[in-house]
C-alpha cells in the first residue's frame, strides 16, 4: 500500500540525479578536451577520423569577435611558390564545397567538384552560378581517375582529407592543400584570401571579402536588436546515429560567436563537433536549439518520448527550429554565412508567430 507514494518521490529524484551527473560529465569532458580526440568530421560522418581544431593564434578567442585577416606578408609566407601555379587557371577542380564558394566568388567555374555524388547538397547560391561540372566523387575519397580525365590546371584540396594523396594530385596538376574541414568562420575567410592569392586574384578577393564583411556588420546590427541577442543559441546535427553539437570552434559555432550570440557550451573546448547524449544536451540547455537533420528518422525523434526531453528550455518555449544543414554544416562559405544570419533574423522575427519559411520550421 505504501510503495506507490515512495515511487512518486524516488522518480523525480532519479531524474534530477541523471541531469546533474550528465552536466558534470559534460563540463569535465569540455575542460579536459585538450587531451581528448574528437570523433567526427565537419559534416558529422561518424565513419571519418577525428578533427583537431588547429586554430591559429591570430584566431584565438577575442573579446571583439572580429575577423582578423591575413596580411600580405602572412599570405606570401604560407604560399611562397606562387609561380608554380597557373596565372589564369581555366580548369579548376575543387575537393570541398568551401573552395567552390571561393572560386565562384571570383567568377571562376570549376570543371570538377567533389560533391559526394549528391548534387542536391550544393546550396542554390552555388548551383545558380554553375554552368555544369563533373562530379569527381566523394570529398573523403575523390576519384583520382575522374580528376585526371578532366585535365585540370589547378586542384584545390583539403589539408585534412587530402594531404595523404597530395603527391598523387600533384602528378595530375599543380595542387594546393588548404584548410576546410573543421575550420572556423574566421579561418574560412582567411582561406578565401589564400584561394584568391593562388589564382592571382588577390585584389578581387579582397573586394569580395570587404563587401561580405560590410554586409555581415549590417546584419549583425539588425540581429543585436532581436531576442536572440540576449539568449543562448546552439546548432546541432542530428542523424540516425546521434546528435553532435557544433561548439564555439566549429564553423556554425564560431559564426554565432562572431555575431555576439551566446553559446551554452564552454568556450575553452577545442572540439568543433561534440557527440552528445540527451543528458548532456539538458546540461547545456540552450534557450534556442537549431537542428540540421541528416535523416528522416533520427535519435532526436526517439528522445522526444523521454521525460527528460521535456526539461529542455528550448522545448518548453517552442524554440527548437530545423534549419538546412547544407548551409549550416556542409557549404561553409561567405555565401552560407550571409544566408545563416538572414535565417537567424527570420527566426527572431517569427518568434511567437505562425508561418516560418519552408527551410525553417519548428521541430517539437
Amino acid at each position: 500500500m505504501n510503495q506507490r507514494p515512495k515511487l512518486t518521490l524516488i522518480l523525480p529524484l532519479l531524474v534530477i540525479v541523471l541531469i546533474v551527473v550528465g552536466g558534470i560529465v559534460f563540463i569535465i569532458t569540455q575542460k579536459n578536451n585538450m587531451t581528448t580526440t574528437p570523433s567526427l568530421s565537419t559534416d558529422n560522418d561518424t565513419s571519418v577520423a577525428a578533427t583537431q581544431s588547429n586554430v591559429s593564434s591570430s584566431n584565438s578567442s577575442r573579446a571583439d569577435h572580429a575577423v582578423q585577416l591575413l596580411t600580405d606578408t602572412e599570405i606570401k609566407a604560407r604560399l611562397p611558390n606562387l609561380s608554380d601555379y597557373p596565372s589564369e587557371p581555366k580548369r579548376i577542380v575543387v575537393l570541398e564545397y568551401s573552395f567552390l564558394g571561393d572560386a565562384l566568388a571570383l567568377g571562376l567555374m570549376p570543371v570538377g567538384i567533389a560533391d559526394d555524388n549528391k548534387p542536391d547538397s550544393i546550396i542554390p547560391e552555388f548551383t545558380q552560378q554553375l554552368s555544369g561540372y563533373t562530379s569527381v566523387g566523394s570529398r573523403y575519397q575523390p576519384s583520382l581517375e575522374a580528376i585526371a580525365d578532366l585535365q585540370p590546371d589547378l586542384i584545390i584540396a583539403d589539408d585534412e582529407r587530402h594531404t595523404v594523396i597530395a603527391d598523387e594530385l600533384n602528378h595530375i596538376a599543380p595542387s594546393i592543400v588548404l584548410k576546410s574541414r573543421g575550420e572556423s568562420y574566421a579561418e574560412n575567410i582567411q582561406t578565401a584570401q589564400l584561394v584568391g592569392h593562388i589564382v592571382h586574384q588577390d585584389k578581387k578577393m579582397t573586394q569580395v571579402i570587404n563587401t561580405h564583411l560590410k554586409k555581415m556588420a549590417d546584419l549583425q546590427s539588425q540581429l543585436a536588436a532581436t531576442p536572440l541577442a540576449s539568449h543562448s543559441v546552439q546548432f546541432a546535427i542530428i542523424s540516425d546515429k546521434g546528435m553532435w553539437l557544433h561548439g564555439p570552434r566549429s564553423y556554425a559555432g564560431s559564426l554565432l560567436n562572431y555575431l555576439n550570440i551566446k553559446s551554452p557550451i564552454p568556450e575553452q573546448t577545442d572540439e568543433a563537433y561534440i557527440a552528445t547524449s540527451l543528458e548532456q544536451l539538458i546540461a547545456a540547455d540552450p534557450d534556442w536549439l537549431l537542428i540540421g537533420r541528416y535523416n528522416e528518422h533520427t535519435i532526436y525523434d526517439e528522445w522526444k518520448s523521454s521525460p527528460l526531453f521535456h526539461q529542455l528550455t528550448a522545448v518548453k518555449n517552442d524554440q527548437v527550429i530545423e534549419v538546412d544543414p547544407n548551409y549550416w554544416a556542409l557549404n561553409r562559405s561567405m555565401q552560407s554565412a550571409e544566408h545563416m544570419v538572414a535565417e537567424l533574423l527570420e527566426i527572431a522575427s517569427s518568434s511567437g508567430k505562425e508561418g516560418l519559411s519552408p527551410s525553417i520550421k519548428e521541430s517539437n
